[in-house]
C-alpha cells in the first residue's frame, strides 16, 4: 500500500473538513480518497465513451455512404420517371390534339351534301350506295328516286329549288332551266325527263309530281 502525504494550511484543511462532513464523511482522509478514485473513474468512463464512439462511428460511416448514394439513386430514379411520365402525357396530348383536329378537318356526309346542296348517285364512287344515302336520309336529307339514280338533298336546297318553280310561268323546259343556276338546271332537266317534274297549266307554274 502507498501513501500520499498532503500538507494543508489550517483554513484549507477545516474547509474540506466542512465539506466531508455534508458528505457524510466522518474522515478528512476517507473524502479526499473517495474523490480522487471518483475523478479516476470518470476519466477512464470517458476515455472508454470516446473510444467506443470512434469505434460505432467507423462502422456506422459506411452504411453512411451507402445510404447517401441510395438515396441519390432514388433521386435520379425519380427524376427520370417524371420525365418519362412528362413525355407520355405530352405525346397523349399531342395524340389527342391531331384526332382532334382530323375529326375536324374531316367532314361528314350530310355536312358536305349542305355544302354542296345537291349530290348524284352517278357522280358517287361509292361501294355501297345504299347505306350512303340511307344514312344521308336519316340525318334529314331529301332522297328523290328516279328512274336510273337517286339524288339526295339538303333541305335548304330543296325548298329553294320548290320556291325557284313556283316562280317560273314558262312550260318550255328549255326557257325554264335557263332560269335556275346549273345544280338546280342540272336535276330539273332529270326530273323532267322521269316525269317527276311537270308543268301545272292551272297554276301556271312547275312542281314536282309528288311533294316530298
Amino acid at each position: 500500500m502507498k501513501v500520499i502525504i498532503v500538507e494543508l494550511d489550517d483554513k484549507t484543511y477545516n474547509e474540506i473538513e466542512e465539506i466531508a462532513k455534508k458528505e457524510g464523511y466522518r474522515l478528512v482522509s476517507e473524502y479526499v480518497k473517495a474523490v480522487l478514485l471518483s475523478k479516476q473513474q470518470a476519466d477512464i468512463i470517458s476515455q472508454i465513451m470516446s473510444k467506443l464512439e470512434r469505434k460505432i462511428q467507423d462502422l456506422i460511416n459506411p452504411f453512411t455512404s451507402q445510404i447517401t448514394d441510395l438515396k441519390k439513386e432514388y433521386a435520379e430514379i425519380i427524376e427520370k420517371l417524371e420525365e418519362i411520365q412528362s413525355k407520355e402525357k405530352q405525346e397523349e396530348e399531342g395524340k389527342k390534339r391531331e384526332t382532334k383536329n382530323r375529326k375536324r378537318g374531316r367532314k361528314s356526309a350530310i355536312e358536305i351534301l349542305e355544302e354542296q346542296g345537291v349530290r348524284f348517285e352517278s357522280e358517287l364512287k361509292l361501294r355501297n350506295k345504299d347505306a350512303f344515302f340511307g344514312k344521308l336520309e336519316r340525318e334529314g336529307a331529301v332522297i328523290l328516286h328516279l328512274k336510273n339514280e337517286r339524288v339526295a338533298l339538303s333541305k335548304n336546297f330543296y325548298e329553294e329549288f320548290v320556291e325557284k318553280l313556283k316562280q317560273i310561268n314558262t312550260p318550255d323546259p328549255e326557257e325554264a332551266a335557263s332560269k335556275l343556276d346549273q345544280k338546280q338546271a342540272k336535276l330539273f332537266m332529270k326530273l323532267v325527263a322521269d316525269a317527276i317534274l311537270i308543268f301545272d297549266g292551272d297554276k301556271k307554274y312547275w312542281r314536282l309530281v309528288s311533294e316530298f
